[in-house]
């Protein structure tokens, strides 16, 4: 499809893509190349005319890695075809509230690009429709297209887990933000996430501790103390 046909036929200014891991060779993983090539199909239809890589590192990764998650995913971009003129990046994030808050301040908000493609993997979407909700609020469109765990399907269910152990923890933290308050959530990022906060009033291990928490009580709830104990009791002799 031609750069003018694109335009007559974009339903969205923007297909954002969320970073899920860097290799240690700069490569990305199963989970982030599935990602590229579903925004790339989304592309090639005419969904938008450009496409915004989002992430730095992940929240308990290094601070400053060797590739960013964004230049990891545009350079593997690149190498199947998109146009650099077509490559946008947002190199800040390092969660899913980043990669809202950041991709809005970064390209958004300056360009006036109201409606956006949300790219990720099927068991993320709804933490990252809830977050993208809360940040972005009901100014912006914000669509999501799942790109499938089909190729990684032994871990999808603990990697489910994972996900609703997280909500529960990000529906007590960001839960008293209204939907679409930038200005509380550029507070929550300046002041108290560890992610990016200079004195945050959280650690990161911290934070990793209270969605621990939630976890265990999760786990007690499905199956009972007594064989929560007696597992933890099993592992800690291992």
């Amino acid at each position: 499809m031609t750069e003018e046909g694109r335009r007559r036929v974009a339903r969205t200014d923007a297909i954002v893509v969320l970073g899920r891991g860097v290799r240690p060779d700069g490569s990305l993983g199963l989970i982030a190349r599935a990602r590229v090539d579903r925004a790339l199909e989304l592309f090639a239809m005419g969904i938008a005319p450009r496409i915004i890589f989002a992430g730095r590192s992940a929240l308990m990764g290094p601070d400053s890695p060797s590739v960013t998650e964004a230049d990891a995913m545009a350079a593997y971009a690149t190498s199947h075809g998109l146009r650099a003129d077509a490559r946008f990046i947002e190199d800040e994030s390092r969660d899913t509230i980043g990669n809202a808050y950041f991709t809005w301040r970064r390209w958004l908000q300056p360009n006036d690009w109201r409606s956006i493609r949300v790219v990720t993997t099927d068991y993320h979407i709804p933490r990252a429709a809830w977050i993208f909700r809360k940040v972005l609020g009901s100014a912006y469109d914000v669509s999501f297209t799942a790109a499938p765990s089909d190729r990684f399907a032994s871990s999808v269910a603990s990697r489910a887990r994972d996900e609703s152990d997280i909500a529960a923890f990000l529906a007590g933290w960001l839960g008293g933000i209204e939907d679409g308050d930038s200005a509380a959530i550029e507070r929550l990022i300046t002041n108290d996430h560890p992610g990016y906060a200079a004195n945050p009033t959280m650690s990161k291990a911290q934070l990793k501790q209270r969605v621990d928490n939630i976890a265990r009580a999760r786990r007690v709830a499905e199956h009972g103390p007594a064989v929560i104990r007696a597992l933890e009791e099993r592992l800690a002799d291992l």
